[in-house]
């Protein structure tokens, strides 16, 4: 049973893990980014846990999105952990002097860093890397306002922005921008140490947030794309993506959709989709049938009524004996007054006989339960239950009795006069 709910779990949820890919040109990632520890102020003095890098998250988002066939890391810090200028042109210039040499496959650039200063030397290499054929995503920036840094604003750079829930987030910076993403990150740590009860386990949850971890997204994606289909060009991805993106309130770009994009490119996936798709139909249904019986079994008290339906004779038989067991004690209270009354079916012969001749046999106590029951209840599906409670009202008799029936005849003739 788990093997099937991890099956489909995967399917609907990770479902490229799922599709084996023919073999083609190959895709290539890099990445430009810092290699320095982003959990400097989280170390605890045993330095327990594996130090995360905002490069390692970077490239652990677009493995994970993209499954490139090779990812190549540039490490642009200097020795103070900052971004190192001329280190990062370095790495541009590394890379455009692979895609020179590289004969076929594509290749993804994500830049997940940025400055609001242009550089010329930076927007030189960028476009000489962009007319070598690579797609370069860059993200927008985290300081929430209408202007996107470099080099996510050059022209031909895809800029990513960061959204969740169909909002853009507040730190996201949305000038320039062509799509939108998830920019949350996630990772949990567990260590097992020895200590003085045995072995120990240290566990800590990193949860980091920022376009930087947008823009891998929207580059595996991308990756993906190209290995479902190497002859893409940057211009028809990014429609693609914009046209099967999810809404961001107040944009006209919206926030990218993983399978839609995918689907879009391949039967398999489109599949997929369709089957996924089937799967949420079919779920609501099942919610709302679940949801109605509920309220079924609330309003109609459907065990009894089965019972009754299925098996009428036992039914009947189980209600007499109550009733006689009512009438066997001494004192007969209000409830038990009720649900003789409630035993009043005149398509059941038998039981009708036996509650009229219990009501009776009652007599002026029951009368205030005949009384309320009258105006409320007037028939069931065995007949008109308000004539029978009538005429058991006038058998009994008594004062109050005799009240109800004046004051309800009285009723009746004055209707009697309007309707003339």
């Amino acid at each position: 049973m788990i093997a099937v709910v991890a099956a489909i779990s995967l399917l609907f949820f990770y479902p490229g893990l799922l599709l084996k890919h023919s073999k083609g040109p190959k895709v290539t990632a890099f990445v430009i980014d810092s290699a320095s520890s982003m959990m400097k102020e989280e170390r605890n003095r045993l330095n327990l846990f594996t130090e995360i890098t905002h490069g390692q998250a970077v490239s652990n988002v677009l493995r994970k999105y993209g499954q490139p066939d090779k990812l190549h890391f540039y490490d642009v810090d200097n020795m103070r952990g900052s971004v190192d200028s001329e280190r990062y042109l370095n790495a541009l210039t590394t890379i455009r002097s692979d895609l020179r040499k590289r004969k076929g496959g594509r290749v993804v650039v994500n830049i997940s860093l940025g400055s609001h200063l242009p550089k010329p030397r930076e927007t030189k290499l960028v476009t000489e890397i962009l007319g070598l054929g690579a797609i370069v995503v860059a993200a927008a920036g985290n300081d929430g306002i209408n202007e996107s840094t470099y080099p996510a604003v050059i022209d031909g750079v895809i800029c990513v922005g960061a959204s969740a829930n169909g909002i853009r987030r507040d730190y996201s910076n949305y000038g320039s921008v062509d799509i939108f993403a998830d920019g949350s990150y996630r990772t949990a740590q567990t260590v097992t140490l020895p200590s003085d009860i045995g072995m120990e386990s240290h566990s800590r949850t990193v949860e980091l947030n920022g376009t930087s971890f947008a823009a891998p997204r929207v580059s595996g994606v991308i990756v993906k794309m190209l290995r479902l289909d190497p002859s893409l060009e940057k211009q028809q991805i990014l429609e693609i993506l914009q046209e099967t993106s999810d809404d961001v309130l107040g944009f006209e770009q919206g926030s990218v959709n993983r399978l839609n994009a995918l689907a879009a490119i391949s039967g398999k996936y489109s599949f997929l989709r369709k089957t996924r798709q089937a799967f949420f139909i079919l779920l609501q249904a099942v919610c709302i049938l679940i949801f109605v019986c509920a309220g079924f079994l609330l309003v109609v008290p459907v065990p009894g009524f089965l019972f009754r339906v299925i098996m009428p004779g036992r039914w009947m038989a189980s209600k007499v004996r109550k009733i006689d067991n009512i009438m066997s004690r001494d004192t007969k209270r209000p409830r038990d007054i009720r649900y003789i009354i409630n035993c009043l079916f005149p398509g059941y012969w038998r039981l009708f006989e036996r509650a009229n001749g219990a009501l009776l046999e009652i007599g002026e106590p029951a009368v205030p339960a005949l009384i309320r029951a009258y105006p409320y209840k007037s028939c069931n599906e065995f007949g008109d239950f308000a004539t029978c409670v009538y005429d058991l009202i006038g058998r009994i008799g008594g004062r109050e009795a005799e009240e109800f029936l004046r004051a309800e005849q009285e009723r009746q003739n004055d209707n009697g006069q309007r309707v003339d």
